[in-house]
């Protein structure tokens, strides 16, 4: 059974590191971000930052050898500071970074805890992993977060994808599943449309807002229906 959601997983409240956590990082240098100090805090306290911050900062204490200040390596440090083997460390900044990845490729939802990314390491970086996400979460019901076995289900799914023997027709054979893959929604939400208590919903209650929401999904859409170049 999923339990309900603790940790928001709306994009608008993980918009950003910033966002989030705007009353600890606002006001911070450059300086000060690069500080020992400044990023120790946000590595020894996970809760209080998103993964894609204290996963940041263990990257830039390793990468840039902050640790010295203290510990003559980086074993050292994630013994002495955080507790933990060199080997969950790396796993920490792994998953911090699929987090931003998902970030950056405009994921409405984020993964909050490592129990999310986990599965996603086992699919090459890129569309596999955002599709993997993005599958997870449009599964969900609103205001319950995917949890590690949910992720794992997409990543299985996705992993039954076998290249095809001649590939450089792979991309051929991705955008040709998704294609299929979308019309079956898109042909039920049409049903849904065409159904009389969705036009009743429309023609007498719905606001101008939702409405206009409507209608710029749809248009958007067409507009990436009609980008798409297979001439």
């Amino acid at each position: 059974m999923i339990k309900p959601v603790e940790h928001p997983p709306l994009r608008s409240e993980t918009a950003s590191e910033q966002d989030r956590h705007g009353t600890l990082d606002r006001g911070s240098s450059e300086l000060e971000q690069n500080s020992y100090e400044w990023n120790l805090v946000r590595c020894k306290n996970p809760n209080r930052f998103h993964l894609i911050a204290f996963g940041k900062s263990m990257r830039t204490i390793r990468d840039r050898e902050l640790f010295r200040t203290e510990y003559e390596t980086w074993a050292d440090f994630c013994r002495g500071e955080l507790h933990i083997s060199v080997h969950q460390a790396e796993r920490r900044i792994q998953c911090s970074g699929i987090a931003s990845e998902l970030f950056e490729a405009g994921c409405v939802h984020l993964p909050y805890n490592e129990n999310q990314c986990r599965p996603l390491m086992r699919l090459e970086a890129g569309f596999l992993r955002v599709y993997a996400w993005e599958l997870t979460c449009s599964v969900k019901p609103v205001g319950k977060a995917p949890t590690g076995a949910d992720v794992m289900q997409a990543v299985r799914l996705l992993e039954s994808w076998r290249p095809p023997i001649n590939s450089e027709k792979r991309p051929y054979f991705d955008v040709r599943k998704l294609l299929y893959e979308s019309r079956i929604s898109i042909k039920l939400a049409q049903q849904l449309c065409d159904s009389s208590p969705f036009q009743e919903w429309v023609n007498e209650k719905a606001t101008n807002i939702e409405r206009n929401l409507l209608r710029t999904l749809v248009a958007d859409l067409v507009s990436r229906l009609n980008s798409l170049k297979v001439e």
